[in-house]
Parts: structure tokens; sequence; C-alpha cells
């Protein structure tokens, strides 16, 4: 765990790094939101967890940017960041559209997917979603969103906020 961190850490420097270098092209945003989680247990059954997650993004375009995603969820609201069953990190391209000031969007990439063992034993996997973003200002914008990792092995339905550096135009 403490590895994923260090290297989510370094990511989310050089992000913002090279965000701020060039904040004439690219625009950097944040996110967090709470979400009920779904993880496949190896009976074949499927249990809710409660979930909160983070993203950090780049914004190369309007249609085009990378995102990085982290999340812990438990089945215990007062564990879900002290002893979480499930933590993610997923690295994904984001390609969208946005009109007036709505986005939408579709989100592919890898994940790395760390389950309580009594659960299951999947550990990475591809990552889907989709979403949709809707500004209530040039800077933030109410989020929902859906993540799948790895066939269905995790999955999250996410509603929360997102911050645009510099605004979303």
């Amino acid at each position: 765990m403490k590895n994923s961190l260090r290297v989510a850490l370094m990511c989310l420097g050089l992000l913002s790094a090279f965000a701020h270098a060039e904040t004439g092209v690219a625009k950097l945003y944040v996110g967090a939101g709470f979400t009920d989680g779904s993880v496949e247990v190896s009976n074949n059954n499927d249990r809710s967890l409660g979930t909160v997650s983070g993203v950090l993004g780049l914004q190369f375009l309007d249609f085009l940017g990378v995102e990085l995603a982290v999340g812990s969820g438990s089945d215990q609201t007062d564990s879900i960041l002290s002893d979480p069953l499930v933590t993610y990190q997923a690295v994904m391209l984001r390609l969208g559209y946005r009109w007036d000031r709505t986005a939408v969007y579709l989100l592919a990439g890898q994940a790395r997917l760390d389950v309580d063992s009594d659960l299951n034993n999947t550990d990475a996997g591809n990552a889907f979603g989709f979403g949709i973003n809707l500004f209530g200002n040039d800077t933030t914008a109410l989020n929902f969103n859906y993540l799948d990792i790895d066939d269905g092995a995790f999955s999250t339905a996410t509603i929360g906020f997102q911050y645009f550096f510099g605004g979303f135009r």
C-alpha cells in the first residue's frame, strides 16, 4: 500500500508540474466524490461498499485528457479510510465532448485493485467508465461517474465535485 501511495504521489507531482508549465495549453482539474461500490466476491456474489474517491486530471484539449483516480471502500463507514476492504488506483485516458455547461466523457485505462483476501484475489485489470459534468460556473462542476475495473470485479457509481483550475473553457 505504501509503494502504491508513493507512485501515485509521484505521478500527481509530475502532472501538476506539467500543468503549471503549460498553463496555456493543458488544464489541471481535481475532484472528490462519494460512491456506492460493488465488489465481486469469490462465490460469484456482489458485496456493496461505501467508497470515497478522488481524481486528478489533465485536460490537453477539449476532448482529450488523462485522469488518475484513487478510491477506498468498506462495508462499514468508520473503516473506509482506516481499514478498507478495497482500494484502487487507475490511470485512464479521458475522451469527451462538451457543449455549453455540460460535458460527457468516456474513460479507459489500467487499474490496480487491492481487495481483502477474504473477498477476492483480483489485483489488476482494465478500467472502463463514463461520466457527465454539469458546470455551475467556469471552474466547478457536479460530477456523475461510473467506473468498472477488471470486468466487473469492482465497480463504482460516483457523485461528487470537480474543480478546473483556470476554468473549463
